[in-house]
């Protein structure tokens, strides 16, 4: 997989982009080289498909981030993140659609500790696909 698309099939896994992730991917790019940009638009369409896939993932490239908001009753689930220096992608595996991850967003991060507005953002999403049924 050259680049990544807006939703990948793969063996285990569909992962699919919330409304305006893609946008915030090409956005986080633009602080990059050309050269650089065109790496990492490689980089992480192999993780993606890797997770798509169902295969092993790094904790270093793939780390358990905050918490998402949860169900009544249920103990509260993290999200995670695709790890890209410096981009990361925000990302949780849905209760609501089987074997399907969703990617909130992508941002340019030269930082390493996780911005409430990050969680915030991811939160939303979630709340928005896993409560009120609004996939993508």
């Amino acid at each position: 997989m050259a680049k990544c698309k807006h939703t990948i099939q793969g063996s285990k896994f569909k992962v699919t982009h919330c409304k305006g992730a893609y946008t915030t991917f090409e956005e986080s790019l633009k602080s990059l080289t050309l050269k650089k940009a065109d790496s990492l638009k490689r980089q992480m369409g192999l993780q993606i498909q890797r997770l798509a896939d169902g295969l092993q993932m790094s904790k270093e490239h793939f780390p358990q981030e905050g918490l998402l908001p949860g169900r009544p009753g249920k103990t509260a689930k993290h999200f995670y993140a695709f790890k890209r220096l410096p981009v990361r992608a925000y990302c949780w595996l849905s209760e609501t659609y089987p074997q399907t991850y969703f990617i909130s967003h992508y941002i340019y991060k030269d930082y390493t500790k996780l911005a409430s507005s990050e969680t915030k953002r991811v939160c939303d999403n979630w709340q928005r696909i896993e409560e009120n049924g609004d996939e993508r």
